[in-house]
């Protein structure tokens, strides 16, 4: 996760919030994100991700909406 990502949201309060990661890339997949998001947002539930390749995001709305 980009440190900039962490910066941002290390001193918030997560309590009760839901998040759902998502990511483009162009072959790491959602790496270690999940584990990072839940280490820096404490309190959080954290669901499963999507991640897209970004060479494949103009063919990939299916996949988001039915994530979403």
């Amino acid at each position: 996760m980009p440190e900039e990502m962490v910066t941002a949201l290390k001193d918030r309060d997560f309590t009760g919030k839901i998040i759902r990661p998502f990511v483009t890339h162009e072959g790491s997949g959602l790496a270690n994100i999940p584990k990072e998001i839940k280490e820096v947002c404490k309190g959080a539930t954290v669901l499963d991700g999507l991640e897209v390749k970004g060479s494949t995001v103009n063919s990939a709305r299916n996949r988001v909406e039915d994530w979403i």
